[in-house]
């Protein structure tokens, strides 16, 4: 039997695979912001803490899917 590790990102891969700002990648998360895609991955808490600078990660598989869906609502321009 084998086990798949999921592999969790941290900011500044989400980042660099997104193309937005982390701002950006905050506003897509916010219910609040206009910014805001209820299809966007939730980040993941990594630590026990209730503070708001605790240590966070995004699901790699998700975030590959949310892109693969952001591809195919592009249309036919490419």
């Amino acid at each position: 039997m084998t086990t798949k590790h999921k592999r969790l990102l941290r900011l500044k891969d989400v980042v660099s695979r997104t193309g937005l700002s982390s701002s950006s990648l905050y506003n897509r998360m916010n219910e609040r912001s206009v910014y805001f895609d209820a299809s966007f991955p939730q980040r993941i808490k990594l630590g026990a803490t209730t503070s708001r600078l605790g240590a966070v990660a995004w699901d790699a598989d998700e975030l590959d899917a949310w892109i693969e869906s952001r591809k195919s609502q592009r249309g036919g321009g490419m």
